[in-house]
């Protein structure tokens, strides 16, 4: 809250330790205050609708005004209130995608009667009553109720975060208007209730209303490189492409569709079952996730998975509690997985068990666009030096985009191959080789907004950019390529501050931009095994099985008081760098890091071998480190240590063995317990967070001992 990037030793910095798997709390203590305190944003929550919050200034809207039905007996209970619901008669509109356009049901601010919000320009926020006879509170007034579930006091004992220090973080950021924001993401979200992050996150922006202003939460982004309208080429639309959705199929991690939508569930209700139970969790809302699909597949289920391809990837590693040995023999079993294929630079935990490994290039070697950090505009990536693996014979280099290109053309598949790329005028183009996409997207920079200059001949000899590889410029057209090369010179193309800052202090190109209050999909889920629902406005959801019943009503918190976080390491990334020899020497192993009167009250010190045991029995073992900034009741381990392969092993190729170093193998990383409501009968259910599906490395229960 108070800067960028940021260590706790830094100058200035309020370095707060907090408890792992307790953001919603923190987030819900700060919003308590605000509504006590009144120094939320109130014009912002009540504009109802985009325009309305554009024209007075703002850059963005919440449906914090919008009536939910709240009566039990209605059959709209705890929808959204639509027009219909209330009486109001409103015209049929579609949107761009062709979609009914939803009228929701607000308090107009100036009649004091109910209306649509699209014909509403200022709303009543915070309200509860009657429309059309039905009993409805908004959102904003459902959210006081579980922001203030507890005391500002409760919420300190489960955060380790002071009363003192929350008043004061809660005033701080309400004392800026709109410029202030929040950032969290990434590796905070991979909790057992890892939703609660992004969701206060947005709610915090949205109360001041910061979004899409300067200042606040203010969008970088890039030109469209790659969708439709970009400037040259379209490299996503796919002329035949099958209408293949989580409609009309089944992704494998289980994620997009609720339980009860599924065919196995109708069809066992048809053959008489009540209350059918799945192998393992159904995420409604869930997008897809590396860990869960492989739960699914070690677990054939919801069907058998017969090709799995990975790529730059350790999904085994960063999956908790799946670097087991059943796991392990069950990837290797053909009779549960016939076909596994990994691309990658390293022979790591998940490689050493496929199939075939197919060599690919390293981040020297190699294409990409990233966005550009905190300014409008794209990095380039390309090879920098001549890629290790084997050339092909168009002069492109084997890694996994040939290897994806060359099996979909034996496959015949739509988008691969001659005429497979349109372009802006609707000729098509050739798809066989990186470069024909990744220099389109080079092209498509170029040209975005005002084109670029033309690279000067010199600057081209200087660089050596006219000895690039052949399919480099056969990729694009002769007018594109001088283009193309001015933006490979500079790495990218970036625009300065002032395009994307308006005069008014708010985003230029300013999009529709909602913060949902209230979570209508979340409100209308229902747990899989238990029918219990989370609410749908921000509070503190504790860690939870898979049927929502609290881990603390399984286990003893006396007995295994302790819970547990992961973090990216200094000297690692998340899954490579430990082979590398100047990595180690600077960091050769990472550690238990326990708090200093955790360490006191256990007895231990720096250097001692502890123990990190789960309810089950699960034990993560490594060096102690005691240390100030990490919170009392949790330990926390750097992730990317702890390897089993990656070149700690031997490995014999056709009666050729590679020496391993058992020096990579250095360190601890988290052994999570499984989720025991579902690892019953040979079933193999990891911990998870129950709207996203993201796994659930944080927020577990674990005693601490002496090794």
């Amino acid at each position: 809250m108070a800067n960028g990037l940021v260590t706790p030793t830094m100058p200035g910095i309020n370095w707060i330790p907090i408890k792992p798997a307790t953001n919603g709390a923190l987030y819900a203590a700060i919003v308590q205050i605000m509504m006590r305190d009144k120094t939320y944003n109130a014009d912002v929550l009540s504009f109802p609708q985009q325009k309305a919050a554009e024209a007075a200034g703002y850059g963005a809207f919440t449906n914090a005004a919008y009536l939910v039905i709240v009566d039990e007996n209605h059959p709209n209970y705890r929808k959204l209130m639509r027009a219909a619901d209330a009486g109001i008669d409103v015209p049929e509109e579609k949107t761009a995608d062709g979609m009914a356009v939803q009228h929701y049901v607000v308090i107009d601010a100036e009649t004091n009667e109910a209306a649509a919000h699209t014909s509403c320009d200022k709303a009543v926020f915070d309200y509860e009553g009657e429309v059309n006879g039905v009993k409805v509170r908004t959102g904003f007034a459902m959210m006081r109720d579980t922001v203030n579930a507890y005391t500002l006091e409760e919420y300190a004992e489960i955060t380790g975060v002071p009363v003192a220090e929350i008043e004061r973080m809660a005033k701080e950021y309400t004392s800026h208007g709109v410029k202030v924001s929040v950032n969290a993401g990434a590796g905070s979200t991979a909790g057992v209730n890892g939703f609660d992050t992004p969701n206060g996150r947005e709610v915090l922006r949205a109360l001041v209303g910061s979004n899409q202003m300067t200042g606040g939460s203010f969008p970088s982004g890039m030109p469209n490189v790659e969708g439709k309208g970009a400037a040259r080429y379209d490299l996503t639309t796919v002329k035949g492409q099958p209408g293949v959705t989580t409609k009309n199929a089944t992704i494998l991690s289980r994620g997009g569709k609720a339980w009860e939508k599924t065919d196995e569930y109708k069809n066992r209700v048809a053959k008489g079952e009540k209350d059918p139970k799945p192998m393992l969790e159904w995420f409604t809302t869930g997008t897809q996730s590396d860990s869960q699909a492989l739960m699914s597949v070690v677990n054939q289920y919801p069907y058998q998975c017969k090709i799995m391809m990975t790529w730059m990837c350790n999904v085994i590693q960063a999956t908790p509690g799946a670097m087991r040995d059943e796991v392990v023999e069950r990837l290797k079993d053909p009779a549960v997985l016939p076909l596994h294929i990994v691309c990658d630079v390293v022979i790591g935990e998940m490689a050493q068990v496929a199939d075939y490994i197919v060599p690919d290039v390293t981040q020297y070697e190699s294409f990409g666009l990233p966005s550009g950090g905190g300014s409008y505009g794209a990095e380039v990536r390309w090879q920098a030096k001549t890629p290790e693996t084997p050339e092909l014979e168009d002069g492109s280099y084997l890694c996994w985009e040939t290897l994806l290109i060359d099996v979909a053309k034996a496959c015949g598949l739509p988008g691969w191959g001659e005429d497979a790329i349109p372009d802006a005028e609707g000729a098509m183009h050739p798809f066989n080789n990186a470069a024909d996409y990744y220099l389109k997207a080079v092209a498509n920079l170029a040209y975005a907004d005002t084109p670029v200059a033309d690279i000067d001949e010199a600057e081209m000899r200087l660089q050596g950019l006219d000895e690039l590889p052949r399919n480099f410029k056969a990729a694009v057209s002769e007018e594109e390529w001088p283009k193309v090369l001015n933006v490979l010179s500079r790495g990218g193309r970036a625009w300065p501050d002032e395009y994307v800052r308006g005069a008014d202090g708010r985003y230029r190109f300013l999009k529709p931009f909602e913060t949902y209050i209230y979570n209508e999909k979340r409100a209308l889920m229902t747990n899989c095994y238990s029918g219990k629902r989370l609410p749908a406005t921000l509070g503190y959801n504790p860690p939870m099985f898979s049927d929502l019943s609290l881990m603390t009503d399984h286990y003893s918190v006396e007995e295994f008081p302790f819970t547990n976080s992961e973090h990216k390491p200094r000297f690692r990334s998340i899954s490579m760098l430990s082979n590398s020899p100047i990595m180690r020497d600077i960091c050769a192993h990472n550690y238990l890091e326990i708090n200093k009167e955790d360490a006191a009250e256990l007895g231990i010190k720096d250097g001692d071998t502890v123990r990190a045991v789960t309810p089950l029995g699960d034990v993560s073992e490594g060096e102690a480190m005691v240390r100030g900034g990490q919170v009392k009741g949790a330990f926390s381990v750097s992730f990317g240590y702890g390897h089993s392969n990656y070149g700690a092993q031997d490995i014999d190729i056709d009666g050729q063995v590679a020496k391993g170093n058992p020096a990579i193998a250095a360190g601890v990383r988290t052994h999570q317990m499984l989720d025991p409501l579902v690892s019953v009968d040979g079933v193999l259910g990891i911990l998870s967070d129950h709207d996203a599906s993201s796994p659930g490395r944080c927020g577990s229960m674990f005693k601490i001992e002496k090794a």
